[in-house]
């Protein structure tokens, strides 16, 4: 236990440094007239989700974000240590093969955040390593207006059921999910299942995801639930933070769950899924 509170983190940093770092450079890539017509499955998200078994189906969304015509699309990643990509030598994490996947099928993105880290195309995120729900509640409101993100990629809540705070936890989720909403009534949140640790929490976790399932088909308009829980234990470092098949296996899930909320997409390219590939 004392290994994985080290590598999770030790705690928030100052609100006033968030609000000074940097936050990351994007890389475009081009766009295409008819996105669908390349790929018949970019029209159906059911096909989609047929195609991928490890994905689980997305809340319905009522409509894909809005786009203005040459601006990127502006995704927050947000999260605790796996968003930061702890586990993996470089800090990428998911973010750099999910940035990959996203420009190789044409999406226009840009990944926003007060943190930068990663060898990368983009390292713009939100992620603190340590960070439990309430800690991002805390700032959420601020990070919506400095960045304004248009899209979340939401992974939290490990640190709260690891450091028995269980009680309350899928409470704190909802407080933050209202919060976005709050600051921005068309951010759509891409909210993820939490990756299932072994041994005495696993009860928790489960019980958590079952609530996220509730949390996200009460707000069907804003979130889209991915199932990140498929990744075994196996696929990580110490059986919290994942390796490097394990985070290629995360960026796969959210890749799957923006292809129901992004308006573009050249041909949504058919990536390897790491589900079937292995190592």
């Amino acid at each position: 236990m004392r290994l994985l509170n080290r590598l999770i983190g030790h705690g928030p940093a100052p609100l006033f440094a968030a609000a000074v770092m940097a936050a990351g450079i994007a890389v475009s890539a081009p766009q295409a007239a008819n996105p669908q017509a390349a790929n018949p499955q970019a029209s159906n998200p059911q096909t989609a989700v047929a195609a991928n078994p490890a994905m689980i189906p997305a809340s319905a969304v009522q409509q894909t974000i809005r786009q203005v015509p040459g601006a990127p699309i502006r995704i927050m990643p947000l999260g605790d240590s796996l968003t930061f990509g702890k586990g993996d030598k470089s800090e990428n994490g998911y973010r750099d093969s999910l940035f990959t996947w996203l420009a190789l099928s044409g999406v226009h993105a840009d990944f926003v955040g007060s943190q930068s880290n990663g060898s990368g195309a983009d390292t713009g995120h939100e992620g603190h390593p340590g960070w439990r729900i309430a800690w991002l509640t805390r700032h959420a409101s601020y990070w919506m207006t400095k960045f304004r993100p248009q899209v979340v990629l939401l992974d939290i809540g490990t640190n709260d059921l690891l450091r028995h705070q269980a009680a309350g936890a899928p409470k704190r989720l909802n407080d933050l999910i209202d919060r976005m909403i709050a600051a921005d009534p068309e951010v759509r949140i891409v909210l993820a299942k939490l990756l299932v640790v072994r041994g005495k929490h696993a009860k928790e976790f489960r019980s958590f995801n079952a609530a996220l399932t509730k949390a996200a088909a009460r707000r069907p308009g804003n979130v889209t639930l991915v199932d990140m829980s498929v990744i075994p234990a196996s696929d990580t470092v110490d059986g919290v933070h994942p390796d490097e098949l394990g985070y290629r296996k995360m960026a796969f899930q959210w890749y799957q769950g923006l292809r129901t909320v992004l308006p573009t997409g050249r041909s949504w390219e058919r990536v390897e899924n790491p589900f079937t590939s292995g190592r």
